[in-house]
């Protein structure tokens, strides 16, 4: 019975992450903005092409790739010991407010709640299939921190909020001046075409969007040696596009006959949303007054 069950489990996981891969566009004549997250740190890239920070005891990796952006964090044990993480203690920050990465709600302040409230990720990120966990509690009487023990070797992920707010997709991305810059390339699903990309640049400094993390490890349960790993990133450019365009050549169907799509764009240092197409560069620029 126990490896029945954990043959459904393994099951469903892997169903669900084939799931997951199977994107589309709501809307395939309308527009969509990428964005490429740069790490003020110059973060180095691994062999999955992730920014990653690496220390005696972690290799922490760091993805983006979803619709509206997700901030996933992946850690590594690199240790021949059980390493610790403190999600309670761990925080992610953005408009300048910093919220834990497991809060409990009913001590997060106003302003704290307004901000996780907005960023809030509708759907957890599945853990890695090859890791063991369990949940480490600490203290007594108040709440427990949220702490995950991985074993030697093993890896946790974890992705509970988005990058860009949750809006309607009416209020969704940035609007771009019609003055942006823009260049052509090969139309990625519409054979003989060209496609017209529009891309704004940013800085540190006039970036629309500053978002940090912080990881607290520790090779010990009680935390007295911990150590907190801090990276900041910020979105360096978005580059507007045609739907049809982002998703590119179709490339078969998931198990529910949806199409799946190439999606030439897709890696871990971006992410995406589709924009009303009354807020796109090529509609201002045709029929704004």
């Amino acid at each position: 019975m126990k490896k029945l069950a954990k043959f459904l489990s393994v099951f469903a996981l892997s169903t669900m992450a084939l799931a997951a891969q199977a994107q589309n566009v709501n809307n395939a004549q309308g527009y969509v903005q990428v964005y490429d997250v740069a790490s003020k740190s110059n973060l180095p890239l691994n062999e999955y092409k992730q920014y990653h920070s690496e220390n005696a005891i972690a290799d922490i990796s760091y993805m983006f790739w979803s619709f509206q952006g997700k901030l996933t964090v992946k850690v590594e044990n690199l240790t021949e010991d059980t390493l610790y993480v403190n999600w309670s203690k761990s925080t992610f920050t953005i408009e300048g407010v910093e919220i834990p990465m497991t809060p409990e709600e009913s001590k997060l302040t106003p302003e704290q709640y307004k901000i996780f409230e907005k960023y809030k990720a509708e759907a957890p990120v599945l853990t890695d299939m090859d890791y063991e966990w369990q949940k480490i509690t600490m203290g007594r009487e108040e709440k427990k921190d949220e702490v995950s023990k991985i074993i030697s070797k093993s890896t946790y992920t974890k992705g509970n909020y988005y990058i860009m707010p949750r809006t309607k997709n009416t209020d969704a991305g940035i609007v771009l001046d019609t003055t942006v810059a823009s260049y052509e390339e090969k139309h990625n699903s519409l054979k003989k075409e060209m496609a017209t990309i529009y891309k704004a640049d940013f800085t540190p400094e006039n970036t629309p969007v500053t978002f940090t993390c912080k990881i607290v490890v520790s090779n010990d349960k009680d935390f007295k040696n911990a150590t907190e790993v801090v990276e900041t990133f910020y979105i360096a450019s978005v580059r507007e596009m045609d739907a049809k365009h982002f998703r590119g050549k179709r490339i078969g169907q998931d198990p529910d006959g949806y199409a799946n799509y190439k999606f030439p764009e897709r890696k871990s240092t971006s992410f995406y949303v589709e924009i009303n197409p009354r807020n796109s560069v090529y509609f201002n620029k045709r029929f704004a007054r």
